[in-house]
């Protein structure tokens, strides 16, 4: 089985671990509820996650959690595991059905009788999707370490293949306002939903 999930290439900068990990915490926050899920004692895996601030918070609730980048290497996990979470919406860097419906498979053979599965995914706008592609719109800045972080985005969506084309700047600027740096990423994450993850399964 070959790679699915798009590992983001930024993630080896730790500026921009840090930044994502500060803006998506109240996002993350809402993974307390996974506790009323399952007991502390389960087996939990974490797939894809990058985040930090995630782990170290499920980690307060959950006395075992293994963090693994893809499914691929599940390959390697003997156990079988209470509860399974597909984080930071690495489900959606999944684009091919085929690939979903392998994916499935595999983790239904790791997971425990009674087990959980969450998929982290976002919710379909389709207002979102009305954005021009050529132009990048402001999401988002917030400051870390004395430096300033400036997020911007262009996008387009594919409504046939269901996959969203994102390309991602982030400019990092000293507190005077000077440009110091400039990082460019893209990505690409398929819209699935439930009924049809419910034909997957």
């Amino acid at each position: 089985m070959g790679k699915f999930l798009f590992s983001y290439p930024l993630y080896t900068d730790s500026r921009v671990i840090s930044f994502y990990d500060k803006i998506n915490l109240p996002r993350l926050l809402y993974y307390d509820q996974i506790s009323s899920l399952t007991t502390s004692t389960s087996k939990t895996l974490v797939i894809g996650s990058n985040n930090t601030v995630f782990v170290e918070s499920l980690k307060q609730s959950f006395s075992e959690i293994i963090v693994i980048d893809e499914i691929a290497d599940l390959h390697y996990q003997t156990d079988k595991f209470s509860l399974i979470i597909f984080s930071d919406f690495s489900f959606m860097n999944i684009l091919d059905a085929e690939n979903q419906r392998e994916a499935f498979r595999i983790l239904l053979e790791k997971l425990e009788h009674n087990g959980e599965i969450i998929l982290n995914l976002e919710l379909f706008n389709g207002d979102k999707f009305l954005e021009d592609p050529s132009i990048s719109s402001f999401v988002c800045q917030t400051e870390i370490d004395n430096e300033i972080f400036m997020f911007f985005t262009r996008q387009e969506y594919d409504y046939f293949s269901q996959i969203l084309y994102q390309n991602f700047t982030l400019e990092i600027l000293n507190l005077s306002g000077e440009l110091k740096n400039t990082l460019k990423f893209d990505q690409e994450i398929r819209y699935t939903f439930l009924p049809e993850i419910k034909h997957l399964i």
